[in-house]
Order: structure tokens, then C-alpha cells, then sequence
């Protein structure tokens, strides 16, 4: 994991996928293993907040739809993917309402998605 103090300053993330505030304040957080990132997901050096996550062992990676994967939430903000970085550290939305349209990806709501109202 990548802990040491740093500092870096990028575009704010896009939030208008967010349909409201509801979870907003509440987000917990997650560790994104790294080593399941693919280029798809990383955009400028960033994984953009919205990007759906879903359950990896101890950690979590983005969700693709794959039979058995376990959908868990959003990206909260934008993350940096810096060379030769550990695993990220972020938050994560749980619960909420989300705008599908203005997600970063192509998304589907699973069947386990039940916290989330999709607009």
C-alpha cells in the first residue's frame, strides 16, 4: 500500500452521476487492488469517481459483470494511478441514488444492488 504523505493537485472529480447526496458523507473506505486495474478503467492516470467496484478478497476492484462477482458500490472521487504505486486507498458510495447515463463506464445494475435507486 502506498501510505507516505503526499501532496497533488489534479481536476476536481466529475460527481453528475450522482443523483443526490444521500451517501455522500457516509462513504467508506476501500482498498482498490491495483494489480486488477486494467487500461480500460484508468483514464489519464486517474480511475474516475463512478467507476462501479466490486468485491476482490480482502479488497476491491472494478466491476465488470463476471459471473459470481459481487457488485459492492461506486468510486466516491477520483483517484491517481501513479507508476510504480501500491494499492489505493479510496472511498466508496454503498448507498445513494445514481445517474446511469453519466457514469464513466458502461454500467448494469446487478441483482444485488438493492442500495442504490438508479435514475
Amino acid at each position: 500500500m502506498d501510505l507516505k504523505i503526499t501532496k497533488e493537485t489534479y481536476g476536481g472529480s466529475k460527481l453528475s452521476w450522482l443523483g443526490s447526496r444521500r451517501g455522500v458523507d457516509t462513504a467508506r473506505t476501500v482498498t482498490i487492488d491495483r494489480s486488477k486495474l486494467a487500461a480500460a478503467v484508468v483514464t489519464a492516470g486517474v480511475v474516475p469517481a463512478g467507476t462501479p467496484l466490486a468485491q476482490a478478497g480482502a479488497k476491491v476492484a472494478p466491476f465488470t459483470g463476471a459471473e459470481g462477482e459481487v457488485f459492492v458500490g461506486f468510486l466516491l472521487t477520483d483517484q491517481a494511478v501513479k507508476a510504480g504505486g501500491g494499492d489505493i486507498v479510496a472511498p466508496l458510495l454503498d448507498h445513494g441514488r445514481v445517474i446511469v447515463a453519466k457514469l464513466p463506464v458502461a454500467f448494469t445494475a446487478p441483482d444485488n444492488a438493492t442500495s442504490f435507486v438508479f435514475v
